[in-house]
Order: structure tokens, then sequence, then C-alpha cells
């Protein structure tokens, strides 16, 4: 019995012991006004952290919690230790001997305590930054990222300006945007909600202030200018003794905003030139491309349109690409392209579609063929050029509607002898004498002048018909309640075969689509704010724009959760999707 009562008493110590509230500080001595950290640092996990009392300091943050863990493997046996720290930013207030008091926590059950500490403050002199800019500096700052520092003239680059802070920042605001010469610039929307994370074993809040796709427009070292925000601290007020007026007990929170500026550093990208030996129809595409071609239809009539559709995707500087040369045979009749952007950004670039879409007449019948169209880039994976081209699609032409000439092929109209034109007039004719009176003076005026206004207004209708046709800006507009109908229609045959994820696709993209040909917004820009601005601008109703961005974020979370919809629920979103368009429509129209 005595024996259990002494290995009892031998191992009291570490069972007290075993887990300790260790107190450190980052500096000792300090100046007045000189910032410090004060650590209390804890052997595993714990909760209910109690802290000390901090008089005669200035408490800038805190406590601020972090964790770290660390593995051993010894004589085949895994050991693990995990420790916890709570931190604080201060400066000292006065002159002397500081006192810091016990910090508690508890930790398995037990109440763990840490010993007070003492530290020595010294006079502030001309080296001590005493200023709380010194102060956020030391704790808040702006880290500059790029993917690549080594490129090709038109490849793409992405840089990221990420914004750490150790400490709660009150407001936050760029001050100065890049200017980024050298560069064609795509802006990358990024979230406004900070991350966590833990660096160094302490805890940083993590802002993506802003994101650059970036394509080199010359060759050379080009630089990446710095970025600068205004940041803000609210701290607590320093209490003047000498006020009796004034908050001597820090009763009532009084505190003060700090500013500071700070700014990231600058970067340096190597741009190259690309190589020798590009090929002839080369127009600066740079990235991994593919291109197809199609058309509606390759049987019509002489006259009837024809839809022909380029489209180039990839990932590249693909949206610097406004058109690409093809041949269309003499006899049709070809309007500029309307482009279709069907880009977005991914985290190295921009990648995605462009679409060209050409309206063509052709005017005689006969058979037509439209070569393969060829298109070169170069690759930035295998350092070489590439070429490639479409297959060439052949056109069969009928007989035309209104036109008798569009009967006759294009060799047969120049062949068609003039004399046929003139046979039609009879060689008897007979003239006979038309009165002379003033009334059927005005009689032949007003017959001859009603069929040339009539063909005045009918060529000036064509000129503004075709002008507005041209304009692809008004062309999307007039077209967005169609294209928005079409999709629609897709959208109602993903319904009815019970297709949940197609669906709410179709009604999303007819939604982001009809807003986008509206008012002429590229879809890689499109957001719910957008939506708001514009809105608002022409005049739509507060309710009606909550419906629109309410349809579009059910369907954003149904394409990823279709089964949290039953049918009848999808027929309730089609029917929403479909009125909420024709209540745009109406609200633009008052």
């Amino acid at each position: 019995m005595k024996n259990w009562i002494i290995y009892i008493l031998a191992f009291l110590p570490f069972l007290s012991f075993g887990q300790s509230l260790e107190l450190s500080v980052s500096k000792n001595p300090v100046a007045v006004g000189e910032e410090f950290r004060i650590d209390f640092t804890l052997d595993g996990e714990g909760t209910g952290f109690n802290p000390p009392t901090l008089n005669g300091l200035r408490k800038i943050s805190g406590p601020n919690q972090s964790s770290s863990s660390s593995m051993q493997i010894i004589n085949g046996k895994i050991s693990r230790s995990q420790s916890t720290t709570y931190s604080y930013y201060v400066t000292a207030l006065n002159e002397g001997e500081l006192k810091i008091g016990e910090a508690s926590i508890t930790s398995n059950g037990k109440l763990i305590r840490s010993k007070a500490g003492t530290m020595n403050v010294t006079k502030a002199n001309s080296n001590t930054k005493s200023s709380t800019s010194y102060n956020i500096a030391e704790n808040v700052y702006i880290s500059a990222t790029v993917n690549k520092r080594n490129i090709y003239q038109g490849e793409q680059i992405v840089v990221s300006y990420k914004l750490y802070s150790k400490i709660n920042l009150a407001d936050i605001n760029i001050s100065t945007i890049p200017e980024l010469n050298g560069f064609w610039k795509e802006d990358v929307e990024t979230k406004s909600t900070p991350k966590l994370e833990v660096i160094d074993g302490v805890r940083h809040n993590v802002w993506e202030i802003s994101r650059f796709i970036l394509t080199p427009q010359k060759s050379g070292k080009l630089n990446i200018d710095p970025m600068e925000i205004n940041v803000t601290v609210q701290v607590k007020k320093q209490r003047n003794r000498r006020d009796p007026f004034g908050d001597p007990f820090g009763m009532f929170g009084s505190y003060q905003n700090i500013k500071e500026k700070i700014q990231s550093k600058n970067i340096t990208v190597n741009v190259k030139d690309l190589p020798d030996g590009a090929p002839e129809n080369f127009n600066g595409a740079v990235g991994q491309f593919e291109i197809k071609s199609s058309v509606d239809k390759t049987t019509a009539d002489a006259n009837e349109a024809i839809n022909y559709k380029l489209t180039l995707s990839g990932n590249g500087n693909i949206k610097l690409i406004d058109n690409i040369p093809i041949d269309f045979p003499s006899n049709f009749e070809a309007y500029d392209p309307q482009k279709k952007d069907k880009t977005f950004s991914t985290k190295s670039g921009i990648a995605g579609s462009v679409e060209f879409d050409h309206l063509l007449i052709p005017r005689y019948k006969g058979e037509y063929t439209i070569e393969g169209v060829g298109f070169s880039y170069f690759n930035t994976k295998t350092k070489t050029y590439k070429s490639l081209k479409t297959q060439d699609i052949t056109i069969y032409v009928l007989k035309g509607k209104n036109n008798e000439n569009s009967y006759l092929s294009s060799e047969e109209l120049q062949n068609n002898n003039n004399s046929q034109v003139f046979s039609t007039i009879k060689a008897d004719t007979k003239l006979e004498r038309f009165d002379n009176s003033p009334f059927n003076k005005w009689l032949f005026i007003i017959l001859v002048s009603i069929p040339i206004l009539a063909v005045i207004a009918y060529f000036v209708y064509l000129y503004f018909e075709e002008k507005n046709n041209r304009n692809p800006v008004l062309r999307k507009y007039r077209k967005s309640l169609v294209f928005a109908q079409k999709r629609l229609k897709k959208a109602q045959k993903h319904l009815e075969n019970d297709e949940k994820e197609q669906f709410f696709e179709e009604i999303e993209k007819s939604l982001w689509n009809y807003f986008s040909n509206k008012f002429n917004v590229y879809i890689a820009d499109l957001s719910k704010d957008t939506i708001n601005d514009y809105f608002n601008k022409n005049g739509v109703t507060e309710t009606v724009i909550n419906n629109f961005t309410s349809i579009i974020e059910k369907c954003e979370f149904c394409r990823f959760a279709p089964s949290a919809l039953e049918t009848e629920d999808m027929k309730e979103v089609y029917e929403k999707a479909t009125a909420v368009i024709i209540e745009v429509e109406q609200d633009l129209k008052k």
C-alpha cells in the first residue's frame, strides 16, 4: 500500500502540469508607442479563453486564435502534438515597468491559468515608429501574383491582387488601379467576402481585391504596376487622464478610425516575340483553338436567306479575334457578320467560343460551293504554328420567288439575247391623240407621280432596313425576344422529357441571353448587379427586376440540385420565366 502511495505522489506533478498556458512577448524591452505581440500558447485545445488585464496597453487587435500541429515517429511509434495560440497586438502607453495579467482557459475539463508577467517600457525616441500607420503596415499587406512570367506576345496571363490582414479592418477601398500599359486587360469578377488562412501559425483574413486576365500587345520586359489600397482600422481611443469629463473607465467604447495607404510590389514579365515561319493567314491568335462551320440549310430558293455560322472555340486571346475572312460565291449577297461572344474566365485565362453569323442571299439558281475557311494560330503548348481548315459546304439554289430572272442560272442570264426582251413589244401598236385639257394634264401628272413616289419610298425603306440589319446591336435588340422564345421552347421539350438539369440550364440561358442581346452586354460581363443597373436605367420596375433575378438564382441552385424540385415546380418556373420576359418588354415600352 505504501508503494502505491509513493507512485501516486511521484506522478502528481506530471498530472497537474501536463498542460500549460505559456505567456510570451515578441519584444522586451519596448519603447512607448512601439507595437509588439503578446502570445498565450496552450499545449492542446481549449475552450472559454479568458483574456488577461492589459493595463497600460492599447490593444490594436486580438485575441487572434491560431493553431499548429506536428507529428513525430520514434522507434516506429507515432506521436502527435498540437498547440493553440491566442495573440494580441498592442502598444505600450507609458514608460516604466509593465505588468501583464494572467489568462485562463479550460482544457480537458480543467481550468488552466498562465502566470503573470512583467516587462520594461522605455522612453520613446526618434527611432521608434509609434504611429498607427506603422502598426497597420505590419499587420496588413497586399500580395500581387502572376501565373506566368515568361510568355509569348499574345499569350494570356492571370494577375491576382490579394489583401492579407491579421487585424480587423473597418473599411477597404482601392486607391489606384494599375494602368497596365502594353497589355489588353479583361476584368474578372471577384468575391467580396474574405477567406480565413493560417500563415505561420497566425490567422489572416484574405480578400481577392482584383483579378485581371492580361494579353501582352508587344514584346520586351513589361511592368505590371503596383495596386494601392486604402484601409481603415478602428481602434480604441487613448484616454486623456487630465480630462475629467472624458470616459475614465472606458465604459462607452470610444473609438477612432486610423487610415493607411498600402501598396503591392511591382511585377516584371518577360514577353518574347512569336517565332518566324507564321502561315499567311495567321492573324495573331495565340492559345489552343478549334474551328468549324455550318449552314442552317443546304437547299434554298433564289433570294431566300441562308444563315452561315463560323464557330471558333478554345482558350487563349479569342476575344481579340474580330473576324475571319471568308470567300463566298460571287452570286451570293453577304452581309456583315454578327459576333456572339460565349467566352468565360478560368484560372488560366479566357476560354469558350465566339460565333460569326453571316446572312447570305443567293440571287440565281445553281450549285455553289462555300470553300472551307482556313485559320492559323500559335500553340503555346507545342510552341509551334498550327493551321486548321473547315470542310467545303455545297449549296443547291432552286427557282426563285417574285423574280423571273432567278429561274435562270447566272450563265443563262448572261447569254440571254436582249432581243428576247424587246420581242414582247408588238409592231402594230396604235398611237392615239391625248386630249390637251388642264384636267387631263393633272390626271396624267398624278398617275405618273404615284408609281415614281412608290418606287422612291420602297428604296428608302430598303436602305434603312439594310442599314438596321447591318447594325448588330440594333439587330440583337430587335431579335432578343425571338431568341429568348426559341430557348424557352427548348426548355419546354426538356420539361416534357423530365430532363431537369437541361431544363434549368436552358431557362437560365434564355434569361441571360435575352438581357445580353437587349442591352448589348457581353456574356462575360453579366452579373446580377449589371442586370439591376441596366433595368433601373431603362425604367424596369423593382418587382420585375426581383422576379427576373430570383428565377436565375433558382435555376443556378436547381442545376446542381435538380432533385430538389418536382415536375409541377418546373412548370411554375417555366411559366414565371415566360411571364417575366413579357413584363420586361412591357416596362421598356413605357
